[in-house]
């Protein structure tokens, strides 16, 4: 199984260019990767305000960039739940345009302002594809031990980690991959976009990682755009959990 994360520099509110981005990105990648992880609510760029687009329509846009280039998507959105406020949404895609999982961000970026404009996720969501089974993080979750162990519980052999991280704390960003992996026994993806937001004054790292269940970092995107990808090591995640004793 092959996982490739996007690290391309964000487009700020504009969904076409965004998605012509992507698009692009597939045209190169999706020959080599089972699944393909772009950042946090890469379609808009990430802010803590309401997305200036309609929800389906990002959706919908995804399911059919997935379709497309026949290859897992593991894009966006802003998920809209009747009466309340949106939700920082990943949403996995099949080859052949479905849905396959959701995951709404438990953990809301306080300092950012986040929860003042979005509702948090209730819970971990899981999902199998290719003989591997899969836990579902976005950026901030990163930070919450507790929701990665959750995962290795849930019988996760890998972890998907959507992220916008500033560049002045990327020192936390590979610490915290690199911890999550390390303490679970399992593989961390982390696809972060890159690129400066004119109106928060924001820099973004890129750093895209690929780590391993011994906390190595196999792939490091570095600062420039294109792809980070590595192998899960499914029998190799098993192994290692048996050895330390750590039961699912």
């Amino acid at each position: 199984m092959r996982v490739c994360c996007a690290q391309l520099i964000q487009v700020w509110d504009d969904v076409d260019a965004a998605f012509a981005k992507a698009d692009v990105f597939l045209k190169e990648y999706s020959g080599t990767a089972d699944i393909v992880v772009f950042s946090e609510q890469f379609a808009t760029g990430w802010r803590p305000a309401p997305a200036p687009v309609s929800a389906e329509d990002v959706k919908c846009r995804w399911l059919a960039l997935a379709a497309k280039h026949n290859v897992c998507v593991v894009g966006s959105y802003q998920k809209v739940e009747a009466g309340g406020l949106p939700q920082n949404t990943m949403l996995v895609c099949g080859p052949s345009g479905e849905v396959i999982a959701e995951y709404s961000k438990m953990y809301l970026f306080v300092p950012g302002k986040e929860d003042r404009c979005f509702s948090p996720g209730a819970r971990p969501v899981t999902f199998e594809y290719g003989g591997v089974k899969f836990g579902c993080a976005i950026c901030f979750d990163l930070r919450f031990p507790e929701l990665f162990r959750a995962y290795l519980k849930l019988g996760c052999e890998c972890v998907l980690v959507q992220a916008a991280w500033p560049a002045a704390r990327v020192a936390d960003w590979e610490l915290l991959l690199r911890a999550r992996a390390l303490e679970n026994r399992g593989f961390v993806f982390g696809a972060a976009c890159m690129g400066y937001d004119p109106a928060s004054g924001t820099d973004y790292c890129g750093r895209s990682m690929v780590c391993d269940y011994e906390g190595r970092v196999i792939c490091d995107g570095g600062v420039f755009e294109g792809g980070c990808s590595g192998e899960v090591d499914v029998d190799g995640v098993r192994e290692m959990r048996r050895e330390w004793g750590m039961r699912v």
